[in-house]
């Protein structure tokens, strides 16, 4: 499919799996060493959907799941605690199960050897659906584009990871190709969450390969600006300008960027820049367009 280091879970999953947690028993907590602590129990889950891969019961089935759950001691979750400790198990939770699907086992499969990712069903079930309908089609990377580009204010970042995924090769060898996906990257009508993980993607793929052309790395450089100005989508800046531009434009991939190769005439793009550029980049804007 591709080389890209950027993961997408609809494709990475060999099972995907949507259960709601109808009871639950569960001990107290029990400190552990290292200043954690853990408990342990069983669920009695019912399976709503099976979107991807095989189970050996159908949708409407409970299952029972013996689970440990880990946490630190003061209940903060700083760190990765295995799949269970980062959502509710409490009844009526939803879940979706991102596993690896070597088995048809659901008790197996929504364990932390073979469970990828876990999570509350409303933070990614509109999003997965919208992924797996157009998996679905086996659509071309044309086609992917167009579509992405229609789905743009409902897709967030679960489906802009998948369409990434999906079309980074014949982007990445097509300039027209990369700027239609890019154009979808920078407008501001696209959700916040697909924005920044299409940027990210891009970001990861260029700096990771290290064999992007300059046309290639500008037009991000410059996707990148446009949504970091962005009113609407403050909480990119810090991270865009502060880190992400920064490195994109510094890499030896195979030689830094200049001034004239990201914005060549586009000057009332750098003035609008330099109006709000940090310090990392002030050094890099005085140079000549």
């Amino acid at each position: 499919m591709t080389t890209t280091p950027v993961v997408s879970e609809v494709l990475q999953a060999g099972l995907i799996v949507h259960v709601r947690v109808d009871a639950e028993q569960l001990s107290g907590w029990q400190p552990e060493d290292g200043g954690h602590r853990r408990r342990s129990g069983t669920l009695t889950v019912h399976v709503l959907e099976i979107l991807k891969g095989r189970l050996d019961v159908d949708p409407g089935v409970r299952v029972e799941l013996t689970i440990t759950e880990h946490s630190s001691a003061s209940g903060l979750l700083l760190d990765f605690y295995g799949i269970w400790a980062h959502v509710s198990t409490a009844p009526g939770a939803e879940l979706v199960g991102f596993c690896d699907g070597t088995s048809t086992d659901l008790s197996e499969q929504l364990t932390d050897e073979h469970c990828l990712q876990l999570a509350e069903a409303t933070t990614v079930l509109d999003d997965l659906h919208l992924a797996l309908r157009l998996d679905a089609r086996r659509l071309t990377a044309g086609q992917l584009l167009e579509e992405a580009g229609q789905l743009h204010a409902r897709g967030d970042a679960l489906f802009a990871r998948y369409v990434w995924v999906m079309v980074r090769n014949a982007v990445v060898a097509s300039p027209d190709r990369f700027d239609a996906l890019m154009r979808i990257a920078e407008d501001p009508t696209t959700t916040t969450a697909a924005q920044e993980a299409y940027l990210v993607a891009a970001y990861e793929d260029a700096t990771v390969s290290g064999t992007w052309p300059a046309e290639l790395r500008a037009r991000l450089a410059r996707a990148m600006f446009r949504a970091a100005l962005d009113p609407a989508t403050a909480e990119l800046r810090d991270p865009i300008l502060g880190t992400l531009i920064p490195n994109l434009i510094a890499a030896p991939a195979p030689e830094a960027l200049s001034l004239q190769e990201v914005f060549g005439d586009r000057a009332d793009l750098v003035e609008r820049v330099r109006s709000a550029a940090p310090a990392s980049l002030r050094e890099w804007l005085g140079g000549e367009v």
